[in-house]
């Protein structure tokens, strides 16, 4: 029996969302298509990768020909789903298949990046997954293969069988997609080098957590993977600064296994894999250990290799000056928070506080600044329904757009702030009926308008409402418009602030809430985002978009391997090349051109420095021809 590789869940709740089109059909009574019959189509820009069509085919009992070759069985109820590179064994619905599948033919590209090959035999071989609807399912599934454990939630992956199982422990929308996407970035290493366990633990946990703390979006059934920060749980980058800021650690301790912990993991990993030269380097050192292939005994030269590629003592400094620097966006406070794209989706039943409850760690009074890291997901327009937000300006603007569509007239939603734990003011909707502004928990006042019929009908067919909120001097004042947003239906409000409530007011952080029932709320808080570029044009899948990685990665290696022997023009054609990202498309395509043109004469360069030839013949391949 394999390594078992384990992802224990929180107990969330959500139904799943649909495929992004039609559903296989019947089982087919012909043999399984080959992977290259069932051709995926998606749009690749950077880390987002948006579906256009799939193809999968319901191959019933039939079982396809996978990595895990003669270990996967039969089991009663379920059936067999295939696409391009996943085979899915479920007792879901083809729908449901459908939709699983597509996530994974979205994430694959991103597998192949975070691993830096793709799998040999792909276009015959696909990777298993089997999924159960629920615990009792699955158990059936692995009984029938003869295993026997008791899954406390999550997912598994077993090397040697190169089988990923799962299950919905919790029915968190997110939270499903996060299990699928973890135990699947296992699956791809397993599948490529036989096991996890020629990387540290660190390694294996942490890139399989940071490509799955993701983004999704229904509607373009759309894709953002890598994503530092975003809202909903787990949020293992949020965790980790809150870890750090009480028992401060270094990346020699997570390095050398004297603290751990799947936050530890996803921040060190982060770090080395969101710059664009750390990043090369960090895929020497990835590479150099499946090189080795050192089963269970990597960890010194895994520390070698850090060494020489980073410097321990350099690697420590950066890593925690670059903590200092972080600051996440989000703190979930109380249950629980779905996200499609900049919105997101309460169901409204609190655990244990008035209001579901997520905190927006943005001071009105604070000054935005931007910050690559700063909710690194795609940029949605704002709502011409709420005004243009600005903070850090005398009298300081926040709002966010308020949906009922799932229970059109139930339950309280809307923005509060001077957030201190569950004491805010607040504004909300009141079952599409009632406006309120509440300042009390700051000895304030209370004050309430009921909507008009006008302005109830105006909401409709969407059923969404844009609060504004103003700190002005003396007062807060809330907008609430509905319907054309070039004419709109417009309430308003507002409740007299003393000087320290609006202090308060614009020191504390913000939070959207929600009661009684599912509401979408999509916050706008001026954080200085800059738009994506347009998703639907192909771009490399890294957090770059760029198009020279592969000769930069060339180039970083030759002279890696040429340590102090490396000719200055070979470094000077790295520095070169690194500086292009910065630009746009055309600057790194003269950059790129620049370097190709002047590779022959680097590599006589490199026959003519003083290393040694061994480094010299390693160099040149690198460097690739002749």
């Amino acid at each position: 029996m394999g390594l078992l590789i384990a992802f224990v869940a929180r107990a969330l709740c959500a139904a799943l969302a649909v495929a992004a089109s039609d559903g296989p059909d019947a089982p087919s009574k012909s043999p399984v298509p080959a992977p290259l019959e069932t051709p995926v189509e998606c749009v690749v820009s950077g880390r987002t990768s948006t579906l256009r069509s799939i193809e999968v085919a319901n191959v019933g009992h039939t079982i396809p020909k996978t990595y895990a070759e003669g270990h996967l069985v039969d089991v009663e109820g379920f059936e067999w789903f295939v696409s391009r590179h996943y085979a899915l064994q479920t007792d879901y619905s083809a729908e449901r298949a459908k939709h699983l599948l597509s996530l994974l033919e979205l994430a694959h590209p991103h597998y192949v990046e975070l691993f830096g090959r793709e799998l040999p035999d792909s276009d015959t071989t696909r990777m298993a997954v089997v999924y159960g609807a629920s615990k009792e399912s699955l158990d059936k599934a692995l009984k029938a293969n003869g295993i026997a454990w008791d899954f406390g939630g999550g997912g598994i992956t077993y090397e040697r069988l190169n089988i990923a199982y799962q299950y919905p422990s919790g029915t968190l929308q997110y939270h499903q997609r996060y299990i699928l996407l973890h135990e699947c970035a296992h699956l791809y290493q397993v599948c490529l080098e036989g096991t996890t366990f020629t990387t540290p633990s660190w390694y294996f946990e942490g890139v399989a957590d940071a490509l799955a703390h993701h983004v999704w979006e229904a509607a373009p059934s759309r894709l953002t993977v890598d994503v530092v920060d975003k809202p909903t749980v787990n949020d293992w980058y949020h965790d980790g600064l809150e870890t750090f800021a009480r028992e401060p650690f270094t990346a020699s301790d997570i390095l050398a296994g004297r603290r751990g912990g799947r936050d530890l993991g996803f921040l060190l990993v982060t770090y080395l894999a969101s710059d664009l030269e750390r990043a090369q380097r960090f895929a020497i050192w990835r590479d150099e250990l499946f090189r080795l292939d050192l089963y269970a005994k990597c960890q010194d030269d895994s520390l070698r290799l850090v060494d020489e590629l980073f410097g321990v003592q350099t690697l420590d400094r950066d890593f925690d000056a670059w903590l200092k620097a972080r600051r996440s966006s989000f703190r979930y406070v109380d249950w629980g928070w779905e996200q499609d794209g900049d919105s997101l989706m309460s169901y409204g039943w609190p655990q244990t506080g008035a209001f579901s409850q997520t905190d927006l760690l943005f001071e009105p009074g604070a000054k935005p600044a931007h910050d690559r890291y700063v909710m690194d997901y795609p940029l949605h327009a704002r709502s011409r329904l709420v005004d243009e937000p600005r903070r850090g300006v005398d009298e300081p603007i926040v709002g966010c757009l308020v949906g009922f569509r799932e229970n059109p007239d139930a339950g309280e939603v809307g923005l509060a702030l001077g957030v201190e734990g569950r004491s805010f003011a607040s504004a909300r909707v009141d079952r599409r009926q009632t406006l309120i502004l509440d300042a009390s928990d700051l000895g304030g006042e209370r004050r309430e308008l009921a909507l008009s019929d006008a302005f109830r009908a105006a909401t409709q067919p969407d059923y969404e409402i844009g609060l504004t909120l103003c700190i002005r001097r003396e007062r807060l004042e809330l907008v609430a418009r509905a319907g054309d947003p070039s004419a709109p239906v417009v309430a308003e409000l507002s409740v007299p602030l003393d000087p320290q409530q609006r202090e308060r007011s614009l020191r504390r952080p913000l939070a959207v809430i929600s009661r009684g029932g599912k509401h979408w709320i999509t916050p706008y808080v001026d954080d200085a985002r800059a738009p994506e570029p347009e998703l639907d044009v192909a771009a490399p899948p890294n957090r770059w978009r760029f198009a020279s990685q592969r000769e930069l990665a060339a180039v970083t290696r030759a002279v890696w391997r040429l340590g102090a022997h490396a000719p200055l023009e070979l470094e000077a054609a790295r520095q070169a090349l690194a500086r292009s990202a910065r630009g746009d498309a055309a600057a790194q395509a003269a950059a790129r051109a620049a370097y190709l043109a002047t590779l022959a004469q680097l590599r006589d360069d490199v026959r003519a420095c003083a290393a040694p030839e061994s480094l010299r013949e390693a160099a040149l391949a690198e460097l690739g021809g002749d």
